[in-house]
């Protein structure tokens, strides 16, 4: 074989395996992070302070408020998070653990009686009706993991009149290792406890339940 033949072989050779290793390589290529999918619990690592109950209008030892199961319409869905730091990777609630609606209603289901708002056990013996609708569930992990919970609340007397409404939020910062489970429920049990104080302390809320 001379040696013009044996360059065009090799020149043809290097042109058909070239673009397959090429393609073979961007077909392994990772097309972005990893996922999480978080069972929600209510697990805070705060603890409620009773101090903040000083000079807070009193709840007639009448009252017994009912909370709805809360409207979820916080508009990503099943996605409740992101970690900035892991590539925008997803964070998305489970059904090994609770819908977020139901984890925070179960947050309430603690502060509110510790903040001296007396909850109903059915709706038969409430004198007032709590519904709330939660716009924001999210948590957001960047240098920390930031945490939100945004409501709009309407409570109603026993005769279905409105006697207070108002928009309430609940916030957590935590430092914690990067994309971490226990980090991010953590971060919305936090906030959760957060926005049933925000709630059982607002003065007009307070004063619509007598």
């Amino acid at each position: 074989m001379n040696r013009a033949r044996l360059s065009l072989l090799v020149s043809l050779w290097v042109s058909v395996l070239v673009p397959v290793v090429v393609s073979g390589l961007h077909g392994c290529a990772s097309s972005g992070g990893d996922t999480m999918v978080l069972g929600l619990a209510y697990q805070p690592t705060t603890q409620i302070d009773l101090n903040r109950l000083q000079g807070a209008p009193p709840i007639s030892a009448a009252t017994r408020v009912w909370v709805n199961p809360i409207a979820d319409l916080h508009p990503e869905g099943t996605q409740i998070g992101i970690s900035k730091e892991e590539d925008n990777s997803p964070v998305y609630f489970g059904a090994n653990g609770l819908p977020p609606a139901d984890f925070v209603r179960t947050a309430l289901m603690y502060v509110l009686p510790a903040y001296a708002v007396p909850v109903a056990p059915d709706p038969a013996s409430a004198t007032h009706v709590l519904e709330l609708r939660m716009t924001r569930f999210w948590t957001q992990e960047e240098s920390t993991y930031q945490a939100t919970i945004v409501a709009t609340a309407v409570l109603a007397d026993r005769a279905g009149t409105v006697v207070w409404q108002g928009e309430i939020g609940g916030l957590s910062k935590r430092w914690g290792k990067t994309f971490e489970n226990e980090m991010y429920m953590k971060a919305f049990s936090d906030a959760a406890l957060d926005f049933g104080q925000n709630l059982a302390l607002n003065p007009g809320f307070r004063t619509a339940a007598n």
